[in-house]
């Protein structure tokens, strides 16, 4: 519970820095645009806390693998699911490198009431390219996260993998692997890991 309140906390927090016009505190605009600070949804404390409740809950945890149309599943221990979750923590999710490699664009949608943050970046050395952050307004005022999207993008060896991560609060996690080699048919794999499957 505390990391939704944290998390509502900072996503108004962001949500008025965008509404904030930056020239306010100086004529030219200059000295705002230097002193503030940034202020990003922190994705990497969000997400230990999502793993944390997992590792912490008795709950049944299934993985799925799914590859040419065939799927094979089975049950896994907290300290499986553990492991795998730690596919969502690439180091680039570090504050120091997060806020100074990634920008910020956000968007409310006044109909759905949900609230979207995208963080990009223009340096291809780096192996996370994309973090999308959406969340629930409520009529009260208060934010839930939804659900975190992550896309990173490697080559090893000639290769290109590209990795499609999406993490659902409270229930499951998906990946969906693309490898790319040269002169071959691209490779498809998806890995499921639910502990909520809901209704």
């Amino acid at each position: 519970m505390k990391y939704l309140i944290l998390a509502g906390a900072l996503l108004l927090s962001a949500a008025a820095c965008h509404m904030k016009d930056p020239s306010a505190s100086s004529p030219t605009g200059k000295e705002g645009a230097d002193t503030v600070k940034k202020t990003f949804f922190p994705v990497a404390d969000y997400l230990n806390g999502e793993i944390g409740y997992v590792d912490s809950t008795p709950l049944a945890i299934t993985k799925y693998n799914t590859e040419e149309k065939k799927t094979d599943s089975s049950f896994i221990s907290p300290h499986v699911f553990h492991e795998l979750a730690q596919e969502f923590l690439p180091p680039e999710l570090d504050s120091t490198v997060f806020n100074k490699e990634y920008k910020e664009t956000s968007f409310m949608d006044e109909t759905t009431k949900l609230l979207s943050f995208t963080y990009s970046t223009g340096n291809k050395s780096l192996a996370l390219q994309r973090v999308d952050v959406l969340a629930s307004q409520s009529d009260n005022g208060t934010d839930k996260i939804r659900s975190i999207y992550l896309e990173k993008r490697e080559v090893k060896n000639d290769t290109l993998v590209i990795k499609k991560m999406y993490w659902q609060s409270k229930k499951q996690f998906q990946v969906v692997t693309m490898t790319s080699a040269h002169g071959q048919e691209t490779r498809v794999r998806q890995l499921k890991v639910v502990w909520d499957p809901g209704e």
